[in-house]
């Protein structure tokens, strides 16, 4: 039900080994073994032997830093054998986390992993310092400013080994996918459109009016990340514009969002009681409960060879899960009782729970992930049922929309949104004026000249002239052309054996830039901070006939197809200037939503054993991920009202302040969830089918509205012919490249540099 993580097949078990690998490596550097011998070689060579080789001196000081002891008999006492070995493991812990991020994001280069291993070895000699200065007594460290230069030049020279030995861990081999390659399905995912590409999915596809908010509504439950998305960049963002969302109900999908993190906070405050409930018995212990975890996910299996769909994993599955966590109980116990034994003193025992022979630790940390993965169960079917129940075709239309706190500004917020839904006007930020409709993909621009009929060079205008028309005129006529072709046809429709596009949608649209409606009556409102989503006919009319400055009117036209989940839109601008119109065209595909929010069409019917089954073993690896984020965000969530206040404030300063405040869209809710991938080959010819047709359509209302007022239409004819097949056809002739002569009566002539010493090549013409 849960949205995995977006991995390459096999590249998060190839990361895991390697990390292993690394940690190995450290730990045995580190290890007694190693480091007694490397001791007795340093007080040998520079304490007896009072060598003065300063570089040797420093790599062997260097090279203490992983150490670890099981012994006091080297540390003076239990507590400074505790820190060192708590300062190890600051360190093995940054090299993991370095090192994965680095992996996550795809930039795991070699001057970023010498950085890594050079930050992860300063941050476990700070642990050291710091812990020695709070928690050890009995151990006299050297003067400060010794100490801090000593240990910045360990961490230094031991930072750039692990480093270089992390990058060579991390490099793949010959012919691995590249660092563009991988970042190239984020960049398809952040823009869609541009760049997608077809995917075997096994999902769903959209097919009925309505299906995309549904799918959108999903989301909210299924995806944390696009929940709070919607609810800190689109409800949260008072004074911003609402970006479009074609065919998306957005009051509806904001009013689940809601209700989505209202139902993750419920499940955030069990976490973090549990959370709690372990780092005041036995901090240390938090560690023991990620071992814990990462050893009971779905024990027992074995990976299905099914390829063409997916089925619930066997009972055995989850017996084998149960007996691995059974197995860790008892090692928990054994290990308090164990740790009970060290003479540690007060502060220590209290960090490693080893009091009362360690049992109340291990009570407390064993209760608290049994708690923790109750609750996480507990979300996971009441977030099933609510899908299942609510979510399907059959019953998403007559379910009420979920109620919202009632707060003042909330309510207002969804009334600008929903005036934005059924508005006129997108005011965007920075270059993105068409945000919400995918970014372009197919431009073109025609510049014909306004021309009598019979004007020819040299001739005589007909009596009269053509007659003489507006930018609005011109638009109505193509809006009626179109609008006629949605409805019932055009009689040459039927000739060029063209189907009429039955959803079509034709609308004014006004595109005006967030930095310079901040002065202008139009669009800013004294009831409201966010710009005006509606314009009167008349002011559109009037920027119609006057496209200038940063506030332009486009004609848009967009099909939804597939159930919405594809949106192909064509923008068309009208100008003219003296005695020639432009027109420029700018066609968008708005892809699917991703395949995963589709889940609810997957649900049938009542919850069966097997997927119940299916259900308690999915929560166990997400049980870590929720247990150790719990208190992070029930606390940011508690504060989301606090930061809102506090955030208006500063906005209303900026906004008196600033005079280019950027009221502009920044997030368009349909867009965020646009799917790297198309989901069937023909969403792909539908889109492209539907672009051609609307641009056939538009070039001949043009050229029917410029023939029936007297103007020459032949530049037209030979600019639409160009467009519509998307080049040059030559029936006929000969062609020279040169300079580009092509057809019948057509001449181009060469001209090639003279080289030094040459004959002159002689110029050739071709007719």
């Amino acid at each position: 039900m849960y949205l995995p993580r977006r991995r390459a097949p096999g590249r998060r078990s190839s990361l895991r080994g390697r990390l292993a690998l690394l940690v190995l490596l450290v730990v045995l550097a580190g290890s007694p073994w190693v480091q007694r011998p490397l001791s007795d070689y340093y007080i040998e060579k520079f304490y007896i032997q009072l060598s003065d080789n300063k570089i040797l001196r420093w790599l062997v000081e260097a090279a203490f830093l992983p150490r670890w002891e099981v012994s006091t008999e080297r540390y003076g006492g239990t507590s400074s054998l505790v820190v060192n070995d708590l300062a190890v493991l600051v360190l093995l812990a940054g090299l993991v986390f370095f090192a994965r991020r680095l992996s996550a994001r795809g930039a795991s280069g070699r001057l970023r992993c010498l950085a890594a291993g050079v930050l992860a070895s300063g941050l476990a000699n700070l642990a050291w310092w710091g812990m020695h200065k709070a928690f050890v007594d009995n151990v006299v460290l050297t003067p400060a400013d010794t100490l801090v230069k000593d240990l910045l030049r360990s961490a230094l020279l031991f930072g750039l080994a692990a480093g270089a030995l992390l990058a060579l861990l991390t490099a793949g081999p010959p012919g691995s996918v590249t660092t563009g390659a991988l970042r190239a399905p984020l960049r398809r995912w952040r823009e869609g459109g541009l760049g997608m590409t077809t995917a075997p999915v096994h999902m769903p596809v959209g097919s009925a009016p309505g299906d995309v908010t549904r799918y959108l509504c999903a989301a909210a439950y299924v995806d944390e990340g696009f929940a709070d998305r919607v609810v800190e960049d689109v409800l949260a963002d008072e004074a911003g514009a609402v970006a479009a969302s074609p065919e998306v109900d957005l009051v509806t999908v904001v009013r689940h969002c809601l209700t989505a993190q209202q139902m993750r906070h419920s499940r955030d405050q069990r976490l973090t009681g549990a959370f709690a409930l372990v780092a005041v018995f036995a901090p240390l212990w938090l560690l023991f409960i990620t071992l814990f975890l990462s050893t009971t996910r779905k024990a027992g299996g074995r990976p299905s060879l099914a390829t063409r769909g997916r089925h619930q994993p066997a009972g055995r599955v989850l017996v084998g899960t149960a007996v691995a966590a059974g197995i860790a109980v008892l090692f928990a116990f054994g290990l308090g009782v164990a740790v009970s034994s060290l003479p540690t003193p007060a502060f220590v025992t209290w960090l490693l729970g080893s009091y009362l022979a360690g049992v109340p630790a291990a009570l407390v940390s064993v209760t608290a992930v049994a708690l923790a993965y109750v609750t996480v169960v507990r979300h996971d079917l009441a977030v099933d049922r609510l899908l299942r129940t609510t979510m399907t075709r059959e019953a998403f239309s007559r379910q009420p929309r979920p109620t919202v706190p009632p707060r003042k500004w909330m309510a207002e917020r969804l009334a600008a949104i929903r005036e934005a839904q059924d508005g006129n006007v997108t005011v965007y930020s920075g270059y993105t004026p068409f945000l919400g409709y995918s970014p372009a993909a197919s431009q073109w621009s025609l510049a014909v000249p306004l021309l009598p009929a019979d004007d020819r060079v040299g001739g005589v205008s007909r009596p009269g002239g053509p007659q003489p028309f507006t930018v609005t005129e011109l638009v109505d006529h193509v809006r009626a052309r179109l609008s006629a072709t949605a409805t019932r046809g055009v009689p040459d429709a039927a000739a060029d054996g063209e189907a009429a596009l039955g959803s079509l949608v034709v609308q004014d649209r006004i595109f005006a830039s967030g930095t310079a409606v901040g002065d202008d009556e139009r669009f800013i409102r004294a009831t409201t901070l966010a710009p005006a989503a509606r314009l009167s006919a008349d002011q559109v009319e009037r920027i119609m006939e006057r496209p200038t400055g940063a506030v332009r009117h486009c004609l848009a036209i967009h099909v939804p197809l597939w159930g919405g989940d594809v949106v192909p839109t064509v923008f068309l601008h009208f100008s003219t200037e003296g005695r020639t119109l432009h027109l420029h065209c700018s066609n968008h595909v708005l892809g699917p939503v991703r395949a995963d929010y589709h889940v609810v069409d997957r649900l049938r019917g009542p919850l069966s054993p097997a997927a119940r089954r299916g259900l308690l073993l999915d929560a166990v690896p997400r049980t870590g991920a929720a247990f150790f984020a719990a208190p992070f965000r029930a606390l940011r969530q508690a504060r989301f009202e606090e930061r809102h206040t506090r955030r208006m404030v500063d906005e209303l300063k900026a906004l008196e302040q600033d005079p280019v405040y950027d009221f502009g869209a920044r997030l368009s809710v349909r867009q965020l969830a646009v799917s790297p991938n198309y989901q069937n080959y023909f969403q792909v010819v539908d889109a492209a089918r539907i672009t051609s047709l609307v641009e056939r359509h538009t070039l001949a209302a043009i050229r029917e509205f410029l023939d029936t007022r007297g103007y020459d239409i032949t530049d037209f004819r030979a600019q639409q012919q160009t467009i519509l097949n998307q080049g040059l056809i030559q029936q006929g002739g000969m062609s020279i490249i040169g300079n580009q002569a092509i057809g019948k009566g057509a001449t181009a002539t060469q001209n090639v540099p003279q080289q030094p010493g040459a004959a002159a090549p002689v110029a050739g013409s071709g007719k």
